[in-house]
């Protein structure tokens, strides 16, 4: 059998993929649990309020991930480069 080994550069990409599947399942979690919460509690049982939690969640989840993936788009941050180098 051969002794085969990924490249760092696989092992960072599967860690930054683990990274935001992770992310997704927690805080779309989280928020269908704030939903199922505030639903019971405040909104005489109507399904809105998990689906609204529930897409805030993934939308934080998947911002999470852009930036896992882009951490140099940023808002507000251009980044120029330099015409003068030689």
């Amino acid at each position: 059998m051969s002794d085969s080994t990924k490249p760092p550069s696989e092992e960072i990409l599967n860690e930054k993929w683990d990274l935001c599947i992770s992310n997704f399942l927690v805080k779309s979690g989280i928020g269908l649990s704030v939903g199922i919460v505030a639903s019971a509690l405040l909104f005489k049982r109507r399904t809105w309020p998990m689906a609204l939690t529930t897409g805030f969640g993934i939308g934080v989840a998947y911002a999470d991930c852009q930036r896992t993936f882009n951490p140099i788009d940023l808002p507000g941050i251009r980044v120029v480069k330099n015409s003068k180098a030689k």
